[in-house]
């Protein structure tokens, strides 16, 4: 994560949030492929719950969204 975050960085200002934005969809689609659209849902819709409540991990620690389940 670590790498990917270094490479958005060392882009010009304005093109960090197409950056970030073509990474969110990347991500969507290989989730989507690999487990469903309804597993897809569920897990975007976790992290949407994750980042409400401003538990965003730190960009070099990959954790599992599970870890923050009741």
């Amino acid at each position: 994560m670590r790498l990917i975050a270094d490479a958005v960085e060392d882009l010009p200002e304005g093109c960090r949030a197409c950056a970030g934005n073509a990474l969110l969809n990347i991500a969507a689609e290989a989730v989507a492929q690999d487990l469903g659209f309804a597993e897809a849902s569920r897990i975007f819709g976790r992290v949407a719950e994750l980042l409400e409540r401003e538990l965003q991990p730190h960009v070099g620690e990959a954790i599992s969204i599970s870890v923050f389940d009741p």
